[in-house]
């Protein structure tokens, strides 16, 4: 039996580019109807941080199936940085950018370093997280 490992309804991107070894960029345009955002916060509603996060290893799951196949995924294991620097709101569409290199605990990890923006060129966020292979075949 596999487990789910996402929560439903979330999907924290929209669009993935995953063409580079190195590198994954997706965006997700933020919207007031997404079923998650009610209540977060009364009056001033915002995209949360933690969701800022799954985007990216949203992004990062779908880089590891295109370049190491559909076999592979992709665990969150640690969150070595992440700073939040500006709100994301309804209308706003989020851009991110991530680097993927070899992790320091081996071949099965990778490092990822992600920056977030606002469609206005507002940094969103940074973090440095890593991520362990999971080869589901195994």
């Amino acid at each position: 039996m596999m487990l789910r490992q996402f929560c439903a309804p979330l999907t924290a991107v929209d669009t993935v580019n995953t063409e580079s070894e190195s590198e994954v960029s997706a965006s997700k345009a933020i919207r007031a109807d997404d079923p998650y955002l009610a209540g977060h916060y009364p009056h001033f509603t915002i995209y949360p941080g933690i969701f800022i996060m799954e985007s990216v290893g949203q992004a990062v799951r779908a880089h590891v199936a295109r370049h190491r196949g559909a076999a592979y995924g992709a665990e969150l294991v640690e969150v070595s940085r992440v700073r939040f620097t500006a709100p994301l709101v309804p209308g706003n569409t989020l851009e991110l950018n991530a680097r993927i290199t070899p992790g320091e605990q081996g071949s099965d990890h990778l490092l990822v370093k992600a920056e977030a923006w606002r469609e206005d060129g507002a940094r969103c966020a940074a973090m440095t997280l890593t991520f362990r292979l999971e080869d589901r075949n195994a």
